[in-house]
């Protein structure tokens, strides 16, 4: 989900369970913390590791995201920070036992939330970098955006009356149901379409509320297909092949294992939902590798003309020359 979202539902949580100011903002600052992340990500870009110093990979966890909340706290709390925060927000942070643990318990919040999207959360990490997820909401919902934004808006108008909106909060949650309810109708119909057809495949939110993708792996080929809710059937269906190699394919496996090996390539391929492989040999030892998310590359082809993405993105391509191998 959208930050602003982490945000206004623990602060609407804790008005209604009628918490003090300062574990409102603990609660606030515990679910909000984990999409700090790009705090730590650029490391990353800068040098690429293992570690998942990714969005959604660190910090998403039941261990590393209480530390890195904790580590938020202590730097909220400290005279020069808590100044600013206090003049801004009018909420009273402190670094206490009570308040650490209602930071972890807005932590939670937040990978209990982002649970339910797409992709999900590597909850376990470092033990097992497996993410779970019920796949029912994208991991950017649009509606959800807007209704938060708009909850926010309101609140900011209303930011010098003390008593809680209720009716505000029973609007939001309202929202939330019937997006929830379309998703859930959505992921039952798409499930139910398939399996009628005997087919095995794998259903993930798309980014359009009532669209959903659908990935079958059968043979040597990836099947995506795309099927929306408001038709009641499949409006899209594409092949993309797990290896196109144009010459040895022996030697482009052995060029593969070398561009494996980088950690930008096992990063990518842990986000994905699927990789495909584009090999292509320029000759004299020398590849050009494309790892790409045949989900993702339909996406591209279903939303490109008025939602533009950023050139790369579903794929990473690498570049093996003799025993090396780099990121293009």
């Amino acid at each position: 989900m959208d930050f602003f979202f982490h945000a206004i539902l623990p602060y609407f949580l804790g008005g209604f369970f009628n918490l003090e100011r300062k574990l409102i903002a603990a609660l606030v600052l515990g679910s909000i913390a984990p999409d700090l992340d790009a705090f730590i990500s650029w490391i990353d870009y800068v040098r690429p590791t293992e570690i998942l110093l990714v969005h959604r990979g660190l910090t998403h966890t039941l261990f590393f995201g209480f530390f890195f909340a904790l580590m938020l706290l202590y730097i909220c709390t400290r005279d020069p920070v808590k100044s600013r925060l206090t003049g801004l927000l009018k909420f009273d942070l402190e670094f206490s036992a009570r308040s650490t643990a209602f930071v972890y318990a807005g932590v939670l919040l937040h990978l209990a939330v982002d649970c339910t999207t797409t992709r999900g959360v590597p909850l376990f990490y470092p033990w097992q970098a497996a993410r779970y997820s019920a796949d029912i909401f994208s991991q950017m919902e649009i509606a959800v955006l807007a209704v938060s934004l708009a909850a926010l808006v309101v609140l900011w108008l209303q930011r010098s009356q003390p008593k809680f909106n209720k009716k505000l909060f029973i609007t939001f949650l309202a929202c939330l149901l019937i997006v929830g309810g379309i998703r859930i109708e959505g992921k039952e119909a798409a499930e139910g379409l398939f399996d009628e057809a005997g087919a095995d495949v794998q259903v993930h939110p798309d980014l359009d509320l009532f669209s959903w993708i659908a990935l079958g792996a059968g043979g040597q080929e990836f099947e995506v297909y795309r099927y929306s809710l408001l038709h009641g059937n499949l409006t899209g269906r594409a092949e993309y092949p797990r290896l196109a190699v144009a010459s040895s394919r022996e030697e482009a496996e052995e060029a593969m294992a070398l561009a494996e090996e980088l950690p930008e390539v096992k990063t990518f391929c842990w986000r994905a939902y699927a990789v495909a492989v584009n090999a292509t040999s320029r000759g004299n030892g020398s590849w050009e590798i494309e790892y790409y998310d045949p989900l993702v590359k339909m996406q591209m082809g279903c939303y490109d003309r008025y939602r533009p993405l950023p050139a790369g993105y579903g794929s990473v391509k690498v570049a093996v020359e003799g025993r090396e191998a780099r990121v293009e």
